[in-house]
């Protein structure tokens, strides 16, 4: 945005992250912003907006920022309940405290494609900001609380709408649609497609021929160092999802952590999926050698700089293994960029379909819900050779993977212990290789002993009760179990260590589901363990894959149990934990539970219950898409 608003408008924007506030710019003196936020966690801010939230919460004065105009462009995910929380509750902030909304806020979601409510709502923003920074230049006090209702009356230039004329060559390629990402669908029918912006490259690499060295981006103080000392095992060998558990030691005393919290773990990517990017791009020869990466003399852009999570000298090999995600799909900024490395035209012209505003169904069904990586759709499109500085500037950053840790620190403080199913994605629906997951087979192939940079994600609300006799329900298939683990473990450990700590005062219950009981039970000897010493007074378990097994999933489960689950959470200010995959368990288990309580208690309105066991942290979530 930033850049687009400079190269294509003419308009000079600086960029901050929010918790810059009072060093790099201050709310008294900023008379326009665009805030684009995400959410985190149970829709806490992120970790760089946390202190701003806490300045704009605190203050007392209505009027403190009536001399600012805003809109907000919230992300997130409907699958989440509090869906772009942080964008809501920082828009409704700003309103509060006198500041005027010049354009339309808007709430993208990941869960059916961000692309098609960013790309409407920037093609209208930048009308609304000329106009409401031309009137803030002539000194004009003229409202613009409705500047949205004219905005559909401008007349968009053609610097707004970069467009192309271009149809597919009389040879047609791309008859066959068995191939759904070059295969050219009815968008050929169009002469005329609205291409976003071509971003501006600014980097430039030179190519120092000496040895590889070994070289580590500038992370290792953000971190915890500790080593891998166990790796096993949890399923039978007839398992469909191997899970394996490992233990992390740390060399460090001040990491600290709760059962609750989760672990991230830098990894790296695979060394074969980067040889075949390597040979893709025709940088296999020379992937040892040294980069020297810097901003190009060409360069006009204010805002240009080497990314920070990569070293200024090191190999692109080093680069590609743990410093960029390679495995991310290309947004369309990037595709756009290849559209002019690509010397087919009906390639060409297939690329921008993909990158098109017209093409974005095809873009979020083919390649975003299909996960396709950069290298995919270089495989697609041979013709296509990018400038290996545009990758290395335009290809997010490898993040950290989290997860949740299964033990307690009273067991030992210095310990981690977590689990992660093996993932593999077949060749098919475009991917054009096998690939695992990343960090988990990173973990898989790493030998004992081997350094693991790790960092806690304290939870603040997914934590056990203050008070013993507080029941507890914990809903948790395959590895969402984890956590719950850790919280039996941490009870089992308190009765041992905490006098006047009685386990009989425990009201615990969990509801576990797997595909076969005596395939993929994870942790059975255990929780068998817990129950027979009362520290866990309630097991159920559901197989999804079990012939004549009554209970498939564990909501089943749920309503099995329905009248004393309801009446746990009615009259006895239950907490129910919910942990795991979120894209259909999450929901059907809120679905369930409020069904069971609006039937057992004629509950009129049960939304309205659900968000105050919500807003109450009595249904915490800790889950992962």
């Amino acid at each position: 945005m930033g850049d687009i608003a400079s190269d294509q408008h003419q308009i000079c924007a600086d960029i901050f992250e929010l918790d810059e506030i009072d060093k790099q710019f201050k709310l008294e003196d900023e008379p326009v912003m665009v805030i684009v936020t995400s959410s985190t966690g149970d829709g806490e801010p992120p970790s760089n907006a946390s202190k701003f939230w806490r300045k704009i919460r605190r203050e007392k004065n209505p009027q403190f920022l009536s001399h600012m105009k805003y809109t907000v462009l919230g992300l997130g995910d409907t699958n989440y309940s509090n869906f772009c929380n942080c964008g809501r509750v920082l828009d409704r902030r700003f309103e509060e405290l006198g500041a005027t909304r010049f354009y339309p806020s808007a709430w993208a979601d990941d869960a059916v494609g961000m692309d098609s409510t960013i790309e409407p709502w920037l093609q209208g923003l930048w009308p609304a900001l000329k106009e409401t920074l031309s009137k803030i230049g002539n000194s004009t006090d003229a409202s613009v609380n409705n500047l949205s209702d004219s905005i559909n009356q401008l007349n968009l230039s053609t610097e707004n709408k970069p467009t192309v004329d271009r149809q597919l060559s009389s040879s047609n390629k791309f008859k066959s649609d068995k191939d759904t990402i070059t295969y050219s669908s009815g968008l050929a029918e169009l002469t005329t497609l609205t291409l976003p912006p071509k971003p501006t490259h600014t980097l430039a690499v030179k190519l120092i021929e000496s040895a590889e060295s070994a070289h580590q981006a500038s992370i290792e103080g953000q971190y915890h160092a500790s080593t891998l000392t166990r790796r096993e095992c949890l399923t039978h060998d007839a398992a469909v999802k191997p899970v394996m558990s490992i233990d992390l030691q740390l060399s460090e005393e001040e990491f600290v952590f709760e059962p609750g919290d989760a672990v991230k773990v830098v990894c790296a990517n695979n060394e074969n999926e980067v040889d075949l990017l390597l040979k893709r791009l025709q940088w296999i020869d020379k992937a040892p050698y040294q980069l020297d990466i810097s901003i190009s003399p060409d360069n006009t852009k204010k805002s240009a700089k080497v990314p920070t999570y990569i070293p200024s000298m090191c190999s692109l090999r080093y680069a590609l293994t743990n410093c960029l995600d390679i495995r991310s799909s290309p947004r369309k900024n990037l595709l756009r960029l290849f559209v002019d490395c690509t010397t087919d035209e009906d390639e060409k012209r297939r690329l921008e379909e993909l990158c098109s505003k017209e093409g974005s169904e095809i873009y979020i069904k083919y390649i975003l819900e299909e996960h396709l990586s950069v290298l995919d759709i270089l495989n697609h499109f041979p013709s296509c050779q990018p400038d290996v500085p545009i990758l290395i500037e335009f290809l997010p950053s490898l993040m950290p993977r989290f997860y949740s840790i299964c033990s307690s620190p009273l067991d030992d403080a210095r310990s981690i212990q977590f689990v992660y199913s093996l993932l593999k994605f077949e060749p098919k629906n475009g991917r054009t290789y096998e690939r695992n997951g990343v960090c988990t087979n990173w973990l898989n192939e790493i030998d004992l002993g081997t350094k693991v940079l790790i960092q806690t994600r304290i939870s603040q609300h997914f934590r056990l009760p203050l008070t013993l006799d507080t029941p507890v329900i914990m809903i948790g298939p395959g590895t969402g179990v984890a956590p719950f683990i850790g919280f039996l473990e941490h009870l089992h450990l308190s009765s041992k260590s905490i006098n006047g700590f009685d386990v009989n005062n425990l009201n615990t219950w969990l509801f576990y589901g797997c595909r076969h009981r005596r395939r993929d039970f994870l942790f059975e000897e255990q929780i068998q363990m817990y129950q027979q010493i009362n520290v866990l007074k309630h097991i159920f378990v559901a197989a999804s894959r079990e012939d004549n097994y009554p209970y498939r999933y564990v909501q089943d489960q749920l309503r099995a149990n329905g009248k004393d689950i309801a009446d746990l959470i009615y009259h006895r200010n239950a907490v129910i934990y919910v942990c795991g995959d979120i894209k259909v368990m999450v929901r059907d288990v809120r679905e369930t539970i409020a069904q069971i309580l609006k039937e057992t208690f004629d509950i009129q309105n049960i939304e309205e219950y659900m968000k105050s066991l919500e807003t109450s942290r009595r249904y915490l979530l800790d889950i992962w898409s």
